[in-house]
């Protein structure tokens, strides 16, 4: 999120689990109305891209040369 969200109470005294309980239902609901996007400053992967680098032996490039 760019921005803080806040919460006030302008009127009664509600109790702590009726503070979390709203807070809950208000996150859910901003959650639903939040587009499901990664962030712009977040790296593109391509999907066949492999997570971690494949492992070579450290002699793979001599292999490679002595194969006819």
């Amino acid at each position: 999120m760019d921005h803080p969200l806040s919460l006030s109470i302008v009127r009664g005294h509600p109790t702590p689990e009726e503070l979390a309980a709203l807070t809950a239902v208000l996150l859910a609901r901003l959650r639903a109305a939040t587009p499901d996007t990664p962030p712009e400053d977040a790296p593109a992967r391509a999907p066949w891209t492999p997570t971690r680098p494949r492992r070579r032996p450290p002699v793979a490039w001599s292999r490679a040369q002595a194969r006819p």
